[in-house]
């Protein structure tokens, strides 16, 4: 009898220990957990990684702005330790992320896939912009396409005087060139701006659609606008990251990096796919540019994309086309 209770102390204390050794990371983002990046990312990276550990690090994921509202917040968030892992847009905070916005050139990448091997390939080149926040992954949409409500755009001219939804620095300055008005927000924010008049357009990849149901506001959407992808990230805090034991950080390096960013992107191109079929079937008007009339766009942007790229290799101190021309001649 002595011996089974001493068995039964001995076996509850290593619960105990385990219980005590026990990690839970909170990972914060703002869209409902019905985007595809909860689905198909988060969520499984947080089953992988408890599966993985037997339980010894688990990831509660917190959507739909729980740990605080406003994305543009999260770089804060996981700098500051509010969450320990955040799902966090450069474009949003370009001030943190000077190399990464150089990335949303339109033409410098034709799919999510492809651009995201080609920056792992060449991640090195983006070390700066993580200095203070651990980088567990990486990636990007699709190009972005032309939302439009009342002006259906088949050429340059159309665009002119539009309210156009930009998402980042370099497609601002687009925008402008092309006659539009640049309106920053972030894409939470895009049906309800198209639905009341706030802006007359959005420029957002095809997956927008189911994830903020865009065929409901808009009428027309050009399809082959030279649009540039948004780039990705989950962002670990450090002091986080250093507390976890070695065998949890390697279970976690091991579940994210290259690998889960891929996994993002190809989420990211079936959603771009799915937008698509739902505005054939809302009937919403898909207009292809004729070659000419995109050549036009493309000739309108060459200038302040060339500003741009100088101004912002400038403030890192790097040649702004030359950054850029790594990843082109690699992708």
């Amino acid at each position: 009898m002595r011996r089974i209770a001493i068995a039964a102390i001995a076996a509850g204390a290593a619960l105990c220990a385990a219980a005590a050794s026990a990690t839970e990371l909170k990972l914060a983002h703002f869209m409902s957990p019905q985007h595809p990046m909860d689905r198909h990312v988060m969520t499984p990276l947080a089953e992988e990684i408890a599966a993985k550990t037997n339980g010894a690090l688990t990831i509660k994921v917190y959507p739909a702005g729980e740990l605080g509202a406003g994305p543009n917040q999260q770089y804060r968030r996981a700098v500051t330790g509010i969450a320990d892992i955040a799902f966090n847009l450069p474009q949003y905070t370009p001030a943190q992320f000077q190399r990464s916005v150089m990335l949303h050139v339109p033409g410098l990448f034709a799919d999510p896939e492809s651009a995201t091997a080609t920056i792992w390939d060449n991640i090195d080149a983006l070390e700066g912009d993580f200095e203070q926040v651990e980088l567990l992954a990486f990636w990007t949409n699709n190009p972005a396409i032309l939302f439009t409500r009342e002006t259906p755009v088949r050429s340059l001219e159309d665009v002119s005087g539009l309210k156009v939804r930009i998402p980042d620095p370099v497609t601002a300055a687009i925008v402008e060139a092309w006659g539009g008005i640049p309106v920053s927000l972030p894409a939470t924010e895009v049906y309800n701006a198209m639905s009341t008049g706030v802006v007359d357009a959005v420029m957002i990849d095809a997956s927008a659609v189911g994830s903020y149901n865009l065929h409901e506001v808009a009428e027309y959407v050009t399809t082959n606008v030279p649009g540039a992808l948004s780039t990705f990230t989950l962002i670990m805090n450090k002091g986080a990251h250093e507390k976890l034991s070695d065998e949890q950080r390697a279970a976690l390096d091991d579940l994210t990096g290259r690998d889960l960013s891929l996994r993002a992107a190809a989420a990211f191109k079936a959603a771009g796919d799915r937008g698509i079929a739902m505005l054939r079937e809302a009937n919403v008007e898909l207009i292809a540019l004729a070659p000419e009339a995109r050549a036009a766009f493309v000739e309108a942007m060459a200038a302040p994309v060339a500003a741009e790229l100088k101004t912002q290799g400038e403030a890192v101190g790097i040649d702004g086309e030359a950054f850029l021309a790594r990843f082109a001649a690699a992708n």
